[in-house]
């Protein structure tokens, strides 16, 4: 089974719409198609929460909608992955890149110990590990990855 590393800004947007959210539908779509084990470490568990509180608290989303969209992510299916080493890999990753917090590097490290692609819709993320760890996708290429493989095949067709 195919495995994909989440990161919040990701996961968020199939609760609250936003500009990439029609991609984050289509690849959610396609991976539940292929049974993709959807993973993600500890930390996803504070940080889509805290966004959907703060949508509900900034008057975004009511309260009920709130409610609904908690109640929903609690039941998307995403394993919640904490293997050994995450800590120190999350560490070196952020002393390698420099990085002020080592909040993204949770799901950098996750998806290197396991092996597997890191799926963002956070564009900038995937500029700064791009160059040392090219398993980083970012969200708004989805749709260009699948248009492009439809004209390949309208393309061989004719």
């Amino acid at each position: 089974m195919a495995c994909v590393c989440l990161d919040a800004s990701l996961v968020v947007l199939w609760f609250l719409r936003q500009e990439l959210t029609p991609e984050a539908d289509a690849v959610l779509d396609q991976w539940r198609a292929d049974d993709t084990d959807l993973i993600a470490p500890p930390l996803l568990m504070a940080e889509v929460p805290s966004v959907l509180r703060q949508a509900v608290h900034r008057g975004r989303i009511t309260s009920e909608e709130g409610d609904t969209a908690f109640a929903d992510f609690t039941g998307v299916g995403i394993r919640i992955a904490e293997p050994p080493g995450l800590l120190s890999r999350a560490w070196d990753l952020g002393k390698a890149l420099n990085v002020p917090r080592l909040y993204d590097m949770f799901y950098v490290a996750l998806a290197d110990l396991e092996r597997c692609e890191l799926w963002t819709a956070d564009r900038h993320l995937v500029n700064l590990v791009k160059g040392r760890w090219p398993l980083a996708r970012w969200l708004g290429e989805f749709s260009t990855q699948a248009e492009t493989s439809e004209q390949q095949m309208e393309g061989g067709a004719t």
